[in-house]
C-alpha cells in the first residue's frame, strides 16, 4: 500500500478498510448542528445519517476455504522482462509502479464517499452531485498535480535508482501483485483470506516480514491520513455551510477530525497487515525481503516518501473542494429532508 502496496494501491484500500473492514465494524455519519460526526457506534433515534457505513458485511470463511491469493494473477518471467537501460523519466515510474494504469479506479473509489445512497436525494440532485464528483475527481486531473509535484522533487540520479527496482523482474511481479489486490472484484477474496487468519496465523517470520514493511512504509498512519482526508473535507464544509449562529468555535472541528484518528487506527492497521498477507501470498520470504529492503534503501524511501507527500496533497486538496461544492449545490437540510419524505433507507 501506500509504499508496500504502492500509493495507487493504497489508495483503493483505503476506503475498503473502512467499508468492509476484517473484523466489520461500521463508521456511522450523520449531522449535528454545525458538526459531523463520525462513530462506530449508531446515532440516537431519529438522526439522520448523511451517507457511508453500514454496507453489507462480506462473507466470512475459515482457512482451508479462503481462495488462494495467486489464483489468476499473470506475472511476468525474468525471460519475458527486458530492462532498459536508458534514464527514467516520471511517468515511466509511475507506469512501472502501478500508479498511473490504476488511476481511474481510484479516483472513482474516493469519489464514491460523496455519492447519496439510493433514495437520499431526489434524481436532479443525484446527478448534479454525481457531475461534482466526476468532475474534481477526473484521472487526468489528479495524475497531472501528482506527477508535477513529484518532478519538481526528484532529480535524475534519484529517478534512475528508483526505476532499477521497478524495472526489475520481482519489481514488475510485485506491481502485477498489486494492482490485481486493487481491483474492486479482489475485495471479498481479500475479506475472505483475512477471515482464515483468524484460525490459521501466518507463520512468525512472514508476520514480522510485514510488520517490518509496515514500519518502513508507514502505511497504516499513511492509509489513516487519507481516509481523514475524505471525512475531514465533509466535516469542515458543513461548519462552511452552517448559519453563522450555530456555526462551531474555531478549531472545534479540525479537534474532533484528529480525534477520529484513534477510532480509525486500530481497524486500519488491522486491515492493511491482513491486505499485505494476502497481496503478496505468492511471494517467498527471500522476495518479499528483497521488496522491504529496496523500501528501506534511500531510492525506495525516496520515492515513498515524495509520492505519498504528492497524493496526499492532490486528495487533500480535491476532497475539500468537491465537499464543499457538494454541499453548496445541495445543503445538509436537503439530504436530511429528501430522506424524511422517503422514509428510513437502508445503510449502504
Amino acid at each position: 500500500m501506500t509504499r508496500g502496496l504502492n500509493r495507487a494501491v493504497a489508495t483503493a484500500l483505503t476506503l475498503a478498510a473502512l467499508a468492509a473492514p476484517a473484523r466489520a465494524a461500521d463508521v456511522y455519519r450523520w449531522i449535528d448542528g454545525a458538526t459531523v460526526v463520525y462513530s462506530d457506534q449508531r446515532p440516537p433515534e431519529g438522526v439522520i445519517l448523511t451517507s457511508m457505513p453500514g454496507r453489507p458485511a462480506l462473507p466470512v470463511v475459515t482457512a482451508p476455504d479462503a481462495p488462494p491469493a495467486e489464483a489468476a494473477i499473470p506475472t511476468p518471467s525474468e525471460a519475458e522482462v527486458v530492462v532498459s537501460t536508458r534514464p527514467a523519466t516520471v511517468d515511466e515510474i509511475f507506469e512501472l509502479s502501478g500508479m498511473r494504469p490504476q488511476l481511474p479506479s481510484i479516483a472513482r473509489a474516493l469519489g464514491a464517499e460523496y455519492l447519496p445512497r439510493p433514495g437520499q436525494l431526489g434524481e436532479r440532485d443525484t446527478v448534479l452531485v454525481a457531475q461534482i464528483v466526476g468532475r474534481q475527481f477526473a484521472p487526468a486531473r489528479l495524475y497531472a498535480v501528482i506527477r508535477d509535484d513529484f518532478r519538481r522533487r526528484v532529480d535524475q540520479q534519484q529517478l534512475d535508482a528508483i526505476a532499477v527496482w521497478f524495472r526489475s523482474p520481482l519489481g514488475r511481479r510485485i506491481t502485477a501483485l498489486e494492482i490485481a489486490a486493487a481491483n474492486p472484484d479482489a475485495a471479498p477474496r481479500i475479506a475472505a483470506f483475512a477471515a482464515g487468519l483468524k484460525t490459521s496465523p501466518a507463520p512468525a517470520p512472514r508476520l514480522d516480514l510485514v510488520q517490518r514493511l509496515d514500519w518502513v512504509t508507514g502505511t497504516s498512519q499513511e492509509t489513516t491520513d487519507l481516509a481523514l482526508a475524505i471525512a475531514g473535507s465533509v466535516a469542515r464544509a458543513a461548519a462552511a455551510v452552517t448559519p453563522a449562529e450555530r456555526r462551531a468555535r474555531a478549531g472545534l472541528v479540525e479537534r474532533r477530525i484528529e480525534e477520529m484518528r484513534g477510532q480509525m487506527a486500530v481497524v486500519i492497521a488491522e486491515n492493511v497487515l491482513a491486505q499485505m498477507f494476502y497481496v503478496y501470498a505468492p511471494l517467498s520470504d527471500a522476495e518479499l525481503r528483497q521488496y522491504v529492503d529496496f523500501l528501506a534503501s534511500p531510492p525506495g524511501r525516496s520515492y515513498g516518501r515524495i509520492a505519498h507527500s504528492a497524493l496526499l496533497r492532490v486528495v487533500r486538496e480535491v476532497a475539500d473542494r468537491t465537499a464543499f461544492e457538494v454541499l453548496r449545490a445541495v445543503p445538509p437540510q436537503r439530504w436530511a429532508a429528501t430522506q424524511r419524505t422517503a422514509g428510513p433507507s437502508t445503510p449502504r
